[in-house]
């Protein structure tokens, strides 16, 4: 991120520049997963603080939710991967985050946010897994961290959402104030995902001359609606039509959490998140970043379920 706005007591006293040229913004235009960018952006282009008011807390849990499946992502990884590499303590999270999403209720801004927090002491303890990720979530007496900012974001979202919304255009200027810092730091202290860029893969076709997959992929990243065409050659396979998450060890894949699936109600193809699925069986509900409409999969159903469950000491 280009801007840095004092960390902590400064949130209320920074200069405050309009939030169609906030750097910290643009910045993350440019940089982001595209959920987040697109998000920003609709602030950015906000004609109204009553607009940008709502636009703010809607970035804010895409950014909870951005962050916390790219780092479930690569938990995952590492169960999937040799016995070396296998976590307790990695199963027992993806295993918490299982439970939240079998829930009746699904996955809701706070399940976001406090599954994310709930990773502090992995985080620390086992830097490598999601890099960047402990810096993200650090917080002391002098610099307050990822989590605090969002659950500050989050505490106005309920304020709202139980009938306390601003109801003039100045109280909508005051309430767009008091938030928007914490925005600005939450994105900057998510920067770890500006370096674990996501992409959805097009095609993947193996070389038999050099025994590798080459594979073209979109680069979801940024607040273009046409990803840029990237060209890879991979030593292992990956499903078409997927996202994944490109590490420095090679592409991990983002399902079931994030998917590419056609909308009956927008008639296009749109990026979606999981939000709940049934115990037993059934499809998974899934719901769109940009407008929030509901899209189920029964595949990805099979995959939540399928995630671990330290409860019964299985990992598969």
């Amino acid at each position: 991120m280009q801007q840095r706005l004092p960390d902590d007591t400064g949130l209320a006293k920074a200069d405050i520049q309009p939030l169609s040229s906030s750097a910290v913004m643009s910045d993350a235009r440019n940089t982001m997963p595209h959920p987040v960018a697109r998000a920003i952006r609709t602030i950015q282009q906000a004609n109204t603080s009553k607009e940008q008011y709502e636009a703010l807390l809607d970035a804010a849990e895409i950014l909870a939710i951005s962050a916390s499946v790219t780092a479930a992502a690569l938990l995952q990884r590492r169960i999937g991967g040799s016995a070396a590499h296998t976590d307790e303590s990695n199963e027992r999270s993806l295993s918490m985050l299982r439970s939240s999403l079998l829930a009746g209720g699904g996955a809701t801004f706070g399940t976001w946010t406090n599954w994310l927090g709930s990773l502090r002491p992995l985080a620390a303890s086992h830097p490598d897994v999601v890099p960047g990720l402990p810096n993200a979530l650090h917080s002391d007496g002098r610099a307050t961290g990822l989590i605090d900012h969002l659950n500050t974001l989050r505490t106005e979202r309920n304020r709202a959402a139980h009938g306390d919304r601003p109801q003039s255009a100045g109280e909508s200027d005051l309430r767009v104030e008091e938030i928007r810092p914490h925005l600005e730091h939450a994105l900057m202290k998510a920067e770890f995902l500006t370096q674990s860029p996501w992409l959805l893969t097009v095609s993947c076709s193996y070389q038999p001359r050099t025994q590798t997959f080459d594979v073209v992929a979109h680069n979801a990243m940024g607040d273009h609606p046409d990803f840029e065409r990237r060209e890879f050659s991979w030593t292992s396979p990956v499903a078409n039509e997927v996202f994944y998450v490109l590490t420095s060890e090679g592409p991990v894949t983002l399902s079931p959490f994030v998917a590419s699936l056609f909308c009956p109600q927008c008639q296009q193809m749109e990026v979606c998140y999981a939000a709940r699925a049934d115990k037993r069986t059934g499809p998974a509900i899934l719901k769109s970043f940009a407008r929030g409409h509901t899209v189920h999969s029964a595949d990805l159903g099979d995959e939540i379920r399928s995630l671990p469950d330290h409860r019964r000491g299985t990992t598969r």
